[in-house]
């Protein structure tokens, strides 16, 4: 399918630096790497008795629905909005997809981030892995036509397939669900009191810069950059399927477990990332020249999370030992009061999991999974509580 060059503007991120977030057709888009949400999609699909697939498909379908839809143009024939459809996807780091046999009720991808994410840091596996497309193509449906299917991917890369090939069943089935939430709460204007800097560390130049990197797919709809493979994924698939895990978990007596595990994987996801990131040469020719010592390094890692969207959080204290942080605008306790209201308990699992996970990777030695546990970390005031922050304390494991 062809695509107009044309289209990219409506695809321009746009960074607001007040609430240290990227937005993309409408929607705020974090970025994260493929150890994060491969991690992410096994937890929820390895979780027994519940339907944690349904919940990927289910959140997919909806936020793409929505963020599709706000891309299009009104004046869009058929042909042009299924385009975008494809561009979004390829943009946004996924892969790459082929819709045009759609109208033939089959779909094909030779690139898939889930894929390079599930093979690099989880191995060989004899189930397919493309939840996440399943839900993407249910929602492109919907937002092109107007339709409600069913999509099932039946070959796929992760289990030896030349390419993930998807089938679309048009039969009856319920309605797609709309992204209803309430207006999102009013974001922090002035400056945060007691955050502490670096004097070597240029916080804003790192952010400047990053933010100035093109992080969109190249030819394979794939982003390579720092080490890993990053992706432009919307909050509000984030925020849908760590709700949806929880609350399902809940219904089983086990949603302390579902914390512990989303936090697990966001504490590997700190490591993993940042690791990727510390070895690359952008950290090379950017930030290594700024770092003296461990401290700058982690206050450089702290800059570069603010660029990738994560939603506006700053060290106040810090030892080798220790460290406390604010966030005053994370993408999760926001997304929370948004599609839930108030909360009676924190709900920023990721930035708790990634704020272990930092100071293992910057004064834990050894391998990866040597350091893991090394550090514990605690949300202990949360936005998605009525609180003006939220604010974390790490602490080295005795």
């Amino acid at each position: 399918m062809a695509i107009d060059s044309d289209l990219a503007p409506r695809l321009a991120m746009q960074y607001e630096p007040a609430t240290y977030r990227r937005r993309i057709a409408g929607h705020d888009v974090i970025i994260h790497c493929h150890h994060y949400n491969a991690r992410l999609q096994r937890t929820l699909e390895g979780a027994r008795g519940i339907d944690g697939k349904g919940i990927m498909v289910g959140a997919a379908e909806t936020v793409f629905a929505d963020q599709i839809a706000r891309a299009l143009r009104p004046d869009d024939d058929e042909a042009r909005r299924w385009a975008v459809a494809e561009l979004l996807y390829r943009h946004l780091g996924f892969g790459r997809i082929d819709l045009s046999k759609v109208g033939a009720d089959e779909v094909t991808a030779d690139s898939s981030h889930f894929v390079e994410g599930w093979l690099a840091g989880l191995g060989e596996t004899a189930d397919n892995v493309c939840s996440f497309t399943e839900g993407y193509l249910q929602g492109a449906v919907h937002a092109v036509t107007g339709a409600s299917v069913r999509v099932r991917e039946v070959e796929c890369m992760a289990r030896g397939a030349a390419r993930c090939r998807f089938v679309l069943d048009r039969g009856e089935r319920p309605a797609v669900a709309p992204d209803s939430k309430d207006p999102p709460i009013p974001a922090p204007r002035e400056p945060g009191a007691g955050w502490l800097r670096s004097p070597n560390v240029d916080e804003q130049a790192i952010i400047d810069a990053v933010v100035g990197m093109p992080m969109i797919g190249d030819d394979a709809g794939l982003i390579p950059a720092f080490s890993v493979y990053l992706a432009n994924m919307p909050a509000d698939f984030y925020n849908r399927i760590c709700i949806g895990f929880v609350e399902a978990m809940r219904g089983l007596g086990r949603d302390k477990t579902a914390i512990r595990l989303l936090i697990s994987d966001a504490e590997h996801c700190g490591m993993n990332t940042f690791r990727g990131i510390m070895h690359s040469p952008e950290w090379d020719g950017l930030i290594a020249p700024m770092v003296r010592d461990r401290a700058d390094a982690l206050h450089a890692i702290i800059a570069i999370s603010n660029a990738l969207g994560w939603g506006d959080w700053h060290v106040t204290a810090h030892t080798p030992r220790s460290l406390a942080l604010e966030s005053r605008y994370g993408y999760e306790a926001v997304g929370y009061r948004e599609y839930r209201g108030l909360a009676a308990a924190p709900q920023c699992a990721m930035l708790t999991g990634v704020a272990a996970g930092v100071m293992e990777l910057v004064y834990g030695e050894g391998t990866v999974e040597e350091r893991y546990g090394t550090f514990t970390a605690r949300e202990e005031r949360c936005v998605s509580c009525g609180e003006a922050s939220c604010n974390f304390a790490v602490e080295q494991v005795e």
